[in-house]
């Protein structure tokens, strides 16, 4: 899930010079890479048959809690490339395993569903469905945020280590996770018992699109993407105000304070890094009645620093309670909070090592350094849930000269469609092959530890 709109500013990844290690013994990673490189050229499949996936899927993609053929046409693929396949798990999630005798354990991980999104690309396979979603609204269905594109890529990536399990010791998984877009199927997986299910993985890795050059990736240490939490609010009307409505406080006066407060607190709190404040719903009143009893509101909370989520959620709670008191409500108000997606923050070592592993495998020109980013995501709950190590990198999905040019002429923002866009057509070469080989070598990198080349 990424709504909102970022371009990475960017820099080469400088090469280290010392071989770094992550855990038990290995080759140095300029030495490791070589065999990496030899052993993707080997293997590496036609993109024929991925292309042709990634555009089915796209053209007949599946709201989040509703993926029943997308995931049914996974699990045929990953039945089909022989590896142990479980189904259903939270919903419609699949995971795909490979036991290829003793090492690590390594996790890669894509997302199956779709956004309510009236496709305006004009692409040949462009998505004309309708389904119900989740509430039972009928609704356009579009991939704009490359889910698709991520599961062609690790489909791929599938392919590749399978065949070339010869050359690499240990397990692999390929999680294709339900209900991303609402942020709920990483857990859902979880309580449906995942790790009861399969092997605990000990690294997790997965990769998204992003408004960066084509062929290119773009990896960091430490946070990445920012938390979110839904705070719903239910604020009483004032006493006797059916009665009195001339000496009371109308409901619709005390939500209009509380907004307004909140942008004051997100201005305060933002001074000291990202911080946002988004009413999502508010609700007063019904058909029929002339007076209101309370107020709904729905708020989704960002932080890209734990402290400041820690500021905006006390703040939050302070701004209500001052608002309701003044009002004289007949109600304290009704406060509740839950977390949508935690802060993604990336392993540091395992960035590091990631990173040199692509600067070696692409070239360093191929590598850029992430600025942080405001959208969120619920990957990381896979991993807290068994405290392994994860990384989360982006993938290019522009035409260089594309994003070039809109650079020149100063209207990024007009010329490259973001993430959840109904003009977002990812470009498929190099972008499909970059994303197959990234998958494959930073996994490869883990499956090979012991090699010695």
């Amino acid at each position: 899930m990424l709504p909102r709109h970022l371009i990475f500013g960017v820099m080469p990844l400088v090469k280290v010079a010392n071989p770094l290690t992550f855990s038990g013994s290995q080759a140095p990673l300029g030495q490791q890479c070589i065999d990496l490189a030899s052993i993707i050229e080997t293997f590496a499949p036609p993109l024929a048959q991925f292309e042709s996936l990634y555009k089915d899927i796209h053209q007949h993609p599946d709201l989040s809690c509703s993926e029943g053929r997308t995931s049914s046409i996974i699990a045929d693929r990953l039945q089909d490339l022989g590896f142990d396949v479980r189904e259903s798990i939270g919903g419609h999630g699949v995971v795909g395993v490979l036991q290829n005798g003793p090492g690590k354990v390594v996790m890669l991980r894509a997302e199956l569903d779709a956004l309510p999104i009236q496709e305006q690309t004009g692409l040949s396979f462009s998505s004309t469905k309708r389904m119900a979603d989740m509430w039972g609204r009928d609704q356009p269905v579009m991939h704009a945020c490359g889910h698709d594109m991520h599961m062609a890529c690790l489909v791929a990536a599938a392919k590749l280590l399978h065949d070339a399990r010869s050359t690499w010791a240990g397990t692999l998984e390929v999680l294709f996770q339900p209900n991303e877009e609402h942020t709920g199927g990483a857990q859902s997986m979880i309580d449906d018992g995942l790790y009861e299910k399969i092997p605990k993985p000990d690294v997790i890795m997965a990769q998204h699109l992003m408004q960066i050059p084509s062929g290119t990736l773009s990896v960091k240490s430490g946070p990445v993407l920012v938390s979110a939490d839904t705070v719903k609010l239910r604020v009483f009307s004032s006493e006797g105000y059916v009665a009195n409505p001339q000496v009371s406080v109308e409901i619709s006066v005390v939500i209009s304070k509380v907004v307004l407060r909140l942008q004051d607190l997100v201005k305060e709190v933002s001074k000291d890094g990202y911080a946002s404040i988004h009413v999502e719903e508010l609700h007063i009143g019904a058909p029929g009645l002339d007076w209101a009893e309370y107020a709904d509101v729905v708020l989704d909370v960002k932080a890209y620093d734990p402290g400041l989520r820690s500021r905006l959620l006390d703040g939050i709670n302070s701004i209500v309670e001052d608002e309701s008191t003044a009002s004289g409500a007949a109600k304290k108000p009704c406060i509740t909070s839950s977390v949508r997606a935690p802060l993604t923050n990336n392993d540091g070592h395992l960035a590091d090592r990631v990173g040199q592993v692509f600067a070696e495998f692409f070239g360093a020109d191929k590598v850029l350094q992430a600025v942080p980013s405001h959208p969120c995501e619920d990957f990381s709950i896979l991993a807290r849930a068994v405290q392994s190590p994860y990384l989360f990198w982006f993938l290019g999905r522009v035409h260089p000269e594309d994003l070039d040019r809109a650079r020149r002429d100063g209207n990024v923002l007009d010329k490259i469609p973001i993430e959840h866009s109904a003009f977002n057509a990812p470009l498929i070469h190099p972008t499909l092959e970059t994303g197959m080989k990234a998958l494959s070598v930073a996994a490869l990198s883990f499956l090979t530890e012991d090699n010695t080349c």
